[in-house]
């Protein structure tokens, strides 16, 4: 299986190198690799294009969001004739083993179409990032599987799953020949919910595999935390989804918790010095509503 990896740069600094590094040592060829680099001011395209000589790099000259920057590479992967596509987080790292886990994945369970890793957010303190996504009806569209929690005796088997991060996560090229490409009406988060939501009604069924060991550290262009561009574009990206796949349920917990809550949202945002957020999300939730597009000046706020 010709498997080509796209890793998305926005500003991402020396850990584009620990991500790239360990992809060649996970068994990529440099030539393999599909570097898009998102308009970054920080220098980061010339140091990994010298540390990485072979690898394919695509300055697009300005920050188009996470899905349309992965979409280049996407679609530049499969036009080179990769059979599968392998999304990379820029602030992520895998272990030696890990496309040889999916790899091998693809071959008991070749109808699944999409398979994802075993993400450890600190793997030394054997705490997890995700295991896979749950889409419920809660306060979040969806629960990343495992998060925070320690990882001994936690979700040590392959399974399907609702949903998968984008991180790690590795697509059957059949899979975008029948559902397309990422949809870049969503800047950046939810959008690889939705194309798992797609790529389900197509037909195929995320696959988590427990063998397939990735670290993340998360959120590394938008701030994290509570901050507002990350709440903004979360909310954004939420509105869009249930416009696009909400089932009745979904829409009214959205309407009770997001909408109708977010005035004590905000009180409790005001007490704890952090309003930032609250009006992040109230701002993406209203944008998505109109239809309008993200504006993109949020990135540049962080708090």
């Amino acid at each position: 299986m010709k498997v080509r990896a796209v890793v998305v740069n926005w500003n991402g600094g020396d850990g584009n190198l620990a991500c790239l590094g360990s992809l060649l040592k996970a068994g990529m060829q440099a030539s393999d690799i599909h570097f898009v680099d998102n308009g970054s001011v920080d220098g980061s395209v010339a140091k990994c294009a010298d540390a990485f000589p072979g690898i394919v790099v695509d300055v697009t000259g300005e920050n188009l969001g996470f899905a349309a920057a992965a979409n280049r590479g996407i679609r530049a992967a499969l036009q080179a004739g990769a059979d599968a596509v392998w999304l990379m987080n820029n602030d992520a790292t895998v272990e030696i083993g890990c496309l040889s886990a999916l790899t091998e994945a693809v071959i008991h369970a070749p109808k699944c179409g999409l398979y994802g890793p075993r993400i450890y957010a600190n793997q030394s303190a054997d705490k997890l990032w995700c295991c896979g996504v749950t889409l419920g009806s809660g306060p979040n569209l969806g629960t990343l599987r495992g998060h925070g929690q320690a990882g001994r005796g936690r979700y040590e088997t392959d399974e399907n799953v609702a949903a998968l991060t984008g991180c790690g996560l590795l697509i059957l090229r059949s899979v975008f020949e029948r559902v397309g490409v990422l949809d870049e009406a969503f800047f950046v988060y939810v959008e690889d919910a939705e194309f798992c939501s797609r790529a389900r009604k197509a037909g195929f069924v995320p696959r988590y595999i427990a063998k397939a060991v990735m670290e993340h550290a998360g959120a590394g262009s938008t701030g994290g935390g509570y901050g507002r561009a990350r709440k903004y574009l979360t909310a954004h990206g939420t509105v869009l989804y249930l416009k696009r796949h909400g089932t009745l349920r979904q829409w009214l917990c959205w309407a009770l918790l997001d909408v109708l809550a977010w005035p004590l949202v905000f009180v409790l945002a005001l007490l704890r010095g952090r309003t930032g957020g609250a009006w992040g999300k109230l701002c993406g939730t209203l944008c998505a509503l109109r239809g309008q597009a993200v504006n993109r000046r949020i990135l540049g706020k962080r708090s």
